[in-house]
């Protein structure tokens, strides 16, 4: 499994979801854009340097991604909220890892082992 591919992946769907299930334009719309943005950056990141740091980043995001529907209250749009909720424990899944592969494969410093 590549984690960082995984997290591209995952950023790729934040991008176009606002137009697959036809967000309305505003908040939600942004939201979904900014969270996508930042994963596909980490997850670029990830792949180029490795690292334990881009596991735990992708992390916070999860975290945010399953809390924004409460702290920002749109519960009452459920695919948002199905959107942010389920994906948001695929991510968290995801940091968890790239985080630990990174300490399979040589800890913060991304190099890869032979061993």
């Amino acid at each position: 499994m590549n984690a960082p591919r995984i997290g591209l992946v995952i950023g790729l769907w934040y991008l176009v979801a606002p137009f697959v299930w036809r967000y309305p334009f505003g908040f939600l719309w942004w939201h979904s854009l900014m969270i996508g943005a930042i994963l596909v950056a980490i997850s670029v990141a990830a792949q180029i340097g490795g690292g334990r740091l881009h596991g735990w980043l992708v992390m916070g995001m999860a975290l945010y991604s399953m809390l924004s529907p409460f702290v920002h209250g749109y519960l009452s749009l459920s695919f948002p909220l199905w959107n942010d909720l389920v994906i948001g424990v695929v991510m968290m899944a995801t940091g968890v890892a790239m985080a630990a592969a990174a300490l399979e494969y040589g800890g913060d410093a991304g190099e890869r082992s032979l061993a």
